[in-house]
């Protein structure tokens, strides 16, 4: 995922920030519970018992159903802070994070909890607005809420969702069957999200003009590809796939060692958000090192490309071919038409990468 801003970058309070406009009511973890339950009711076949049990139980659709399970945490001030997105918005990329991973193995969403860590004072609104955010998203993918975890915070919130998906009569499409030769396609436009995050830094929390606004838009509120990666996985013609959540440069080498290949790319066929440039941004190092755009980046053999973008659903976001898989270790790219590859290093974000 991207990064916000260096750690000692001062923060504008919001008015849903920790403070005395919102200490005189202070929601306890059983009313919190409630206010939940309330909104997500859980209800659907599949569940057998769902929130206010010790655990949640569930049941396959049909026998010999594989689950597919992710999780992911966001932190503020690491993934994201208060005054540049709502809770709503906060909630939508929470899952959405989880929801692009089960897109990159073609699974269908089922089931999700959500553990949540708030500092004292958060006030109800803001939590109505999380979960808000939250189940408007699953809802559209046919998600449910099945339990969680709720704790005190000394610095600041962390939520941490784990969604459950399952495989309908296929195996899950993982980043290992990659083979020497592939072509590599990535679904959407690639650095728009880092574009945005761009934006929120400089001062920027609206945007004026169409390019701004739609990198805003990105960033505070990304699609995962569910579709795209369900129907990828469906055509039987993927051999590996992922998602883009850290930028292409740190994902597409994670590709590469699990397939035992390496892999040469070209930045001019690249998918660039070409608007970014008004505001000082460089399309093509945006979407080699930027995170969170949630494409989805996959294999598939030469001979089988034009039967899958024949196929390919046009509703569904565009393909784009930008290199191929090789026989020899590393990652490589052909900055113009013609010129040499060279070594292309990670740039995208690592939480425990050297500054």
């Amino acid at each position: 995922m991207l990064p916000l801003s260096p750690p000692n970058l001062p923060e504008r309070r919001s008015a849903d920030a920790v403070g005395p406009a919102n200490m005189p009511h202070h929601c306890s973890e059983d009313e919190i519970i409630e206010l939940i339950k309330r909104r997500s009711p859980g209800r659907n076949r599949l569940i057998e018992t769902g929130i206010g049990d010790d655990a949640a139980v569930v049941r396959a659709a049909r026998p010999g159903e594989l689950w597919v399970v992710t999780t992911d945490m966001l932190l503020e001030g690491i993934d994201f802070r208060r005054h540049w997105a709502t809770a709503a918005q906060i909630g939508h990329k929470a899952l959405a994070a989880n929801l692009s991973d089960l897109a990159a193995m073609g699974a269908v969403p089922r089931f999700y909890t959500v553990a949540l860590a708030l500092p004292r004072g958060i006030s109800r609104s803001w939590i109505t607005g999380l979960f808000g955010g939250i189940k408007d998203l699953a809802d559209r993918y046919g998600a449910v809420l099945i339990g969680g975890d709720l704790s005190s915070s000394r610095s600041g919130i962390c939520i941490s969702i784990t969604a459950i998906g399952a495989m309908q009569a296929r195996r899950p499409v993982c980043r290992s069957g990659g083979r020497p030769g592939d072509l590599l396609c990535v679904t959407g436009i690639l650095g728009c999200s880092a574009a945005g995050l761009k934006l929120l830094r400089s001062g920027v929390c609206r945007g004026r003009r169409v390019p701004e606004r739609l990198a805003l838009q990105v960033h505070r509120i990304p699609e995962p590809r569910c579709h795209a990666g369900i129907w990828l996985a469906a055509c039987g013609l993927v051999h590996c796939m992922m998602d883009l959540s850290d930028g292409l440069s740190v994902d597409l080498p994670r590709l590469c060692r699990a397939s035992r290949t390496g892999a040469t790319i070209h930045a001019h066929k690249l998918p660039i958000f070409q608007g970014s440039a008004a505001w000082g941004c460089d399309p093509v190092t945006a979407a080699l090192h930027g995170g969170e755009d949630f494409e989805l980046l996959f294999a598939v053999a030469p001979k089988d490309v034009a039967t899958l973008t024949k196929r390919y659903p046009k509703h569904l976001p565009p393909l784009s071919v930008i290199g191929a898989l090789t026989a020899g270790a590393g990652v490589r790219m052909v900055r113009s038409p013609g010129a040499r590859p060279q070594k292309l290093a990670p740039g995208g974000f690592d939480h425990f990468r050297r500054s």
